[in-house]
């Protein structure tokens, strides 16, 4: 009788391990959201947002890591930079972007730029997918955190997907 109880309460265990372990692949951190170079603007000034969703390959993803957090160390000193944040599952393959710029054309500028080529070219094998949006928002409307990007991602308008 013992050692079904204390079987019955192993597989209890097990169970809800099992239960757990999906939910967890849904967890993600994320860097603040820290708004930069803020004084002097309106509420209606229009900025540039751009948001980011990559599947990465688990097997190359320190390399994507690495190159992500050069990237994110540069964006303070980068012309036009108002905002952004940076967000990944903490079990799985999925990182996510958000970038706020004073104009397109500094965004442009921070595509080109020598640190942002060399992450791409670094961790290109490590991507898998890649969907982005670029938006024109008032500065109102830019979203306050991860919950609003997300919704604004997984609208169809105006999403590109690159890889598979």
């Amino acid at each position: 009788m013992q050692f079904q109880t204390a079987f019955s309460r192993m597989a209890s265990r097990a169970l809800m391990a099992l239960a757990v372990v999906p939910l967890l692949g849904a967890c993600a951190i994320s860097t603040p959201f820290p708004r930069l170079k803020m004084s002097g603007a309106g509420a209606d000034d229009q900025v540039v947002v751009v948001l980011t969703h990559i599947v990465v390959d688990a097997n190359q993803r320190s390399e994507f890591d690495r190159q992500t957090r050069r990237v994110i160390d540069s964006l303070p000193s980068h012309s036009g930079m108002l905002g952004y944040s940076a967000r990944r599952q903490i079990f799985g393959n999925e990182a996510w972007t958000m970038s706020m710029w004073a104009s397109d054309a500094d965004r442009a500028g921070f595509v080109r730029s020598a640190v942002h080529q060399e992450a791409i070219a670094k961790s290109a094998p490590a991507i898998v997918n890649i969907q982005l949006k670029r938006l024109s928002l008032t500065r109102k409307d830019v979203p306050a955190g991860w919950p609003r990007a997300l919704e604004l991602l997984a609208e169809p308008s105006d999403l590109r997907t690159y890889g598979q």
